[in-house]
């Protein structure tokens, strides 16, 4: 059993027990009173009656009520007088009587209390009153009392469940976080959460060596991509220190490749900067974008790109107006980065070719070219950081594009797949939801 339910089942009992004695209580003090009162009116009466040294005809009716009954008696008990209520019967007197006691008798078959007192003639007034009216009050109040405390019953058990399930909620998300079939109570899952406790700080630790290793071989991984343009910059300023003057030629290409190389280590810091808000949890901010707008921008700057490829805008009508929630800066970087990337493995007279389409609800992007491919044996890595394929060779580039790529895609709630056979081409396609009228931005 659970221990709410304990808890329960225990506080509806003493609540039970605690209402129980107390309507027993308050029923029986109240009976002892009432009763008592019915004793005190009879002996009342008797002794009101004998002061007023009645003599026959006896003025019975005058003391008698509908539940009170009077009956004048000689010593031997034989009724003299009695009062029009009694219908005959015979009131009964005994020595507890003579002697001004009241008891309780039955007479016809209803209960009464009875006393009687002595007259001046010798004979006794026998007083009695039936307590009928009073059984029936006390029994409505029986009745009310087990309504009540049946009542009161449910409410405790139903209360002190949910506060004690409140109170044990706690617990009960301890035993969420781990799977255990031990004792079926709050107790017994805490238990079992702290046997596993162990195990999930050792899956834990596990998680952050792996991740401490990626972090490790990031860091080496960068350090290796920015040696090398810093290594190429060194050799050409230390060539250009000693022939500059003689050569201005030379002079002229060392500045341009050590301008290559620096635009190019920036390119490489600024995208580290964007994986790294990626690992930090930032979010993208995003607003109602016009897609078109962004499409024609990158298109313009495609087909500068495009030396001697064919650039090809297979954009449809059926865009027209669509809206996403985005950011535009970004979703343009996402499609240069595309761009760039089939433009690069695209020799001239190739084809690179920007589409975009509504499919079911989503807008589909899709950027494909005519080029080298991509192997199938690079494609399940392809958007790894620092990851570049076999037909990377004799480009360049930071290995970060496509893993920013993706990042972006799916910060837009998106998703972005490749197509690629070694000869044939790569398609690239990123799928967007459109914008619904009155979507917040993220």
């Amino acid at each position: 059993m659970y221990i709410r339910t304990r808890l329960a089942v225990l506080v509806t009992l003493l609540v039970g027990i605690t209402l129980a004695l107390v309507g027993t209580a308050t029923y029986k003090l109240l009976r002892h009173g009432l009763l008592t009162e019915i004793e005190r009116d009879v002996t009342r009466r008797a002794a009101t009656f004998a002061a007023s040294r009645p003599q026959p005809p006896y003025p019975l009716d005058v003391f008698a009520a509908p539940d009170v009954f009077l009956q004048v008696v000689n010593a031997g008990g034989t009724p003299v007088a009695g009062s029009g209520n009694l219908g005959g019967r015979v009131l009964p007197l005994d020595e507890r009587m003579r002697s001004g006691e009241v008891v309780e008798g039955r007479v016809g078959g209803r209960p009464l209390f009875l006393t009687a007192a002595p007259l001046s003639d010798g004979t006794y007034i026998v007083v009695a009153r039936s307590p009928v009216t009073i059984y029936g009050a006390l029994r409505q109040l029986r009745s009310l009392l087990y309504g009540v405390i049946g009542a009161a019953l449910l409410l405790a058990g139903v209360v002190s469940w949910v506060v004690a399930r409140a109170a044990l909620r706690p617990v009960e998300r301890l035993r969420q976080r781990v799977t255990y079939a031990g004792p079926h109570d709050e107790v017994g899952r805490l238990a079992a959460t702290f046997n596993a406790m162990l195990a999930e700080l050792d899956a834990v630790y596990r998680q952050l060596d792996e991740s401490n290793q990626r972090l490790r071989q990031f860091l080496a991984d960068c350090a290796h991509e920015l040696r090398t343009p810093l290594t190429l910059i060194t050799s050409s300023l230390d060539l250009l220190a000693r022939l500059g003057e003689t050569d201005p030629a030379f002079a002229a290409q060392a500045l341009a490749d050590i301008r290559q190389e620096a635009e190019r280590m920036a390119r490489m810091i600024t995208q580290l900067l964007i994986l790294g808000r990626a690992d930090a949890g930032a979010q993208i901010a995003r607003k109602p974008v016009l897609l078109t707008d962004t499409i024609v921008d990158v298109c313009r700057q495609g087909q500068a790109m495009a030396e001697g490829i064919r650039f090809v805008n297979d954009v449809r009508d059926t865009i027209t107006g669509v809206m996403v929630d985005g950011n535009p800066d970004y979703l343009k970087q996402l499609l240069m980065i595309l761009v760039d990337n089939a433009c690069k493995y695209t020799q001239p007279p190739g084809e690179v070719r920007i589409a975009a389409a509504l499919e079911d609800g989503k807008v589909r992007l899709s950027v494909s070219d005519s080029g080298t491919g991509i192997d199938p044996g690079d494609l399940p890595r392809i958007f790894d950081r620092f990851y570049r394929g076999k037909n990377a060779t004799g480009t360049t580039g930071t290995g970060l594009g496509l893993a920013i790529a993706r990042w972006v895609a799916e910060q837009h709630g998106g998703t972005i797949e490749v197509e690629s056979a070694p000869g044939r081409g790569s398609r690239f396609s990123v799928l967007l939801p459109v914008a619904t009228q009155g979507q917040p931005a993220a």
